[in-house]
């Protein structure tokens, strides 16, 4: 009986030290004067979570391997609508990754960006981004698509997200 508790005493650290590189981390916002402002949409209704990845391109395989990744938001229920302000390191490439629950089925959005210091952008539902000026305020009632539409005149530079390199669970980090 002894052997079998430091056996699992052993087990449960190990199992959760490998879950920690899974998990998302909270993300805390870059503190640099150069930092960009990310103003993310969590829409009334959704039922899901935000995610905000960041990643470095690899040489040797061609690809953009992820280095983090943080929970920006999580519903187990409906939002009631959020717009989710975050500071970020420019010329760094990030995505932003927003799974909806619709019931009996998943919704994965992803889009990728470079962002450029002192810029300020606005992401909807994790699949539209557009640059938009210092004097914007965003507000989770306001139609994203009248967003979006308003401001993709702007370039946002970005990277591919089809070239995400393919790596087992535990590589990630």
């Amino acid at each position: 009986m002894k052997i079998k508790n430091i056996v699992l005493a052993a087990i449960i650290p190990l199992a959760l030290s490998a879950c920690s590189r899974l998990l998302p981390l909270d993300y805390t916002n870059y503190q640099g004067s150069d930092a960009a402002t990310i103003y993310t949409l969590n829409q009334q209704g959704n039922v899901g979570t935000i995610y905000l990845g960041s990643y470095k391109f690899n040489e040797k395989d061609a690809c953009y391997d992820m280095v983090d990744r943080y929970q920006l938001e999580s519903n187990f229920l409906e939002s009631k609508g959020k717009v989710i302000v975050s500071r970020v390191k420019p010329g760094a490439q990030y995505s932003v990754s927003q799974i909806k629950n619709r019931g009996s089925y998943l919704i994965d959005s992803d889009s990728s960006f470079i962002p450029e210091a002192g810029k300020y952008y606005y992401i909807a539902s994790g699949s539209k981004i557009v640059e938009v000026p210092a004097s914007f305020i965003p507000d989770p009632n306001v139609s994203e698509d009248s967003v979006v539409k308003h401001y993709e005149k702007t370039p946002v530079k970005f990277w591919n997200l089809k070239k995400r390199c393919s790596r087992a669970w535990w590589h990630v980090g």
